[in-house]
């Protein structure tokens, strides 16, 4: 068999040779896009990962400098190596619906699958892709999975564009810039317009957001254009139920308004018809939600919600780089995401385990811990400090500033912007 799977349940990540210094782009890619899809399967305390396909896509859109992802943010990770030299030239960490399912009471019930899919350059000879996923309560690395790839197999499945790729804004060239990829859901063929409407607004909307306004000369937005065959979105807690290309629901999870589509690979086909590195979904409702998770994809709905664009920028915030919730829950002090002693890996939330590396050199000496806005005050009388409450709980979790789009969909705050402004930096490289 060319496509080698081996087991590689609960091994304890080995960081191998893991730094970009000294990985020739040229030397170890061909130039384009490679696939791997899988199914993510398993219940509340266990997870397996059963492989699918192998495809090629077009010109990979990434970054040809920036080949190991130095942030340890997200669920899931996952490492090329290249078998001849075992270096590791290319990592990268996401997370995944599955991860947020395994947190419902329904996943301590019984088991289930979802499928998943991964991007990555297309390595030019034999390479190993490893899978790591982080341990329930030590939140430390385990590998998952491991499967050898001979780039030769012709079980390897050719990808052919069959939508249309729409510019929406071009600020700079594919490899040196974020490219970004608008996909409609519940859009029918006479509502195509409709759609490029809506890729305007959520253009206009993410760049009238500091940092964004101030880098969209690299930032690509492209849309790609397919039809759904019903408009509208599934609504099940009302026994709605629409014929559409990607999926999307609402009730996601029994939440009304978490309104995301359990379809990813889907996600991918339409996706990789543009050079992409981040996927929105904008679906034909009017029903406020969304969702938005790390390296996987933000959803939100195209209609008017009343605040259609803040919610845009929201879930980007989330899918793009993984900025924690800032909300408060009075009363919350137990989470599965957050759990007491272990650091959350969002840039802007901290329980102080290892706070190194996120905002704490912004913090002015004498600042007290926790920092309090005094009543009355606005923005302008405010400081960088540690406002006691995110991540839905009230108490042990801490902000770094009292109000953000992450909190209350207003501005961006201080901490996030320097974090965004660090992930575009490595991102456009």
């Amino acid at each position: 068999m060319t496509l080698l799977l081996i087991a590689a349940s609960l091994l304890p990540y080995a960081s191998a040779q893991e730094t970009t210094a000294g990985i020739s782009f040229t030397d170890y890619f061909t130039g384009n896009s490679m696939r791997y899809d899988f199914h993510h399967a398993g219940n509340s305390e266990n997870e397996y990962y059963y492989f699918d396909k192998v495809l090629r896509e077009g010109k990979w859109a990434g970054s040809e400098v920036s080949l190991i992802n130095p942030f340890d943010y997200g669920e899931q990770m996952f490492r090329i190596i290249d078998n001849a030299t075992g270096a590791v030239i290319y990592k990268n960490n996401y997370c995944t619906l599955f991860n947020e399912w395994q947190t419902t009471p329904e996943a301590k019930r019984t088991p289930r699958s979802l499928p998943e899919s991964i991007i990555f350059p297309e390595p030019k000879s034999l390479f190993t892709i490893e899978i790591f996923a982080r341990n329930k309560k030590s939140k430390e690395w385990e590998k998952k999975h491991t499967q050898v790839i001979n780039v030769d197999d012709y079980n390897i499945r050719p990808f052919t564009n069959k939508h249309e790729s729409i510019d929406i804004h071009i600020g700079g060239t594919v490899a040196n810039s974020l490219d970004i990829v608008l996909l409609p859901d519940g859009f029918t063929a006479t509502e195509k317009e409709k759609f490029i409407e809506s890729c305007r607004m959520w253009c206009n909307a993410l760049f009238s957001y500091s940092p964004f306004t101030q880098n969209k000369h690299r930032i690509n937005i492209r849309a790609v254009w397919a039809a759904s065959e019903e408009s509208g979105i599934s609504i099940p807690g009302k026994g709605e139920w629409k014929r559409t290309l990607l999926g999307t629901r609402f009730y996601t999870f029994d939440s009304e308004r978490y309104q995301m589509t359990e379809e990813f690979q889907k996600v991918r086909d339409i996706a990789a018809n543009a050079p992409y590195e981040t996927i929105f979904i904008l679906t034909n409702t009017d029903k406020y939600g969304g969702g938005g998770i790390y390296n996987f994809y933000g959803l939100g709905s195209a209609g008017k919600t009343g605040r259609t664009g803040e919610v845009y920028v929201h879930e980007f915030g989330h899918s793009l780089m993984g900025l924690g919730d800032e909300y408060v829950e009075i009363g919350n002090t137990v989470s599965a995401l957050y759990p007491e002693g272990k650091e959350p890996w969002e840039a802007n939330l901290t329980r102080f385990v290892n706070f190194n590396g996120k905002w704490e050199k912004r913090i002015e000496e004498g600042t007290p811990i926790p920092t309090v806005a005094a009543p009355g005050s606005t923005e302008k009388d405010w400081k960088i400090g540690a406002y006691e409450g995110g991540g839905y709980l009230e108490k042990g979790i801490y902000r770094g500033w009292p109000e953000c789009m992450m909190k209350a969909l207003t501005n961006f705050c201080p901490v996030c912007q320097e974090a965004i402004n660090r992930y575009l930096d490595y991102l456009c490289k």
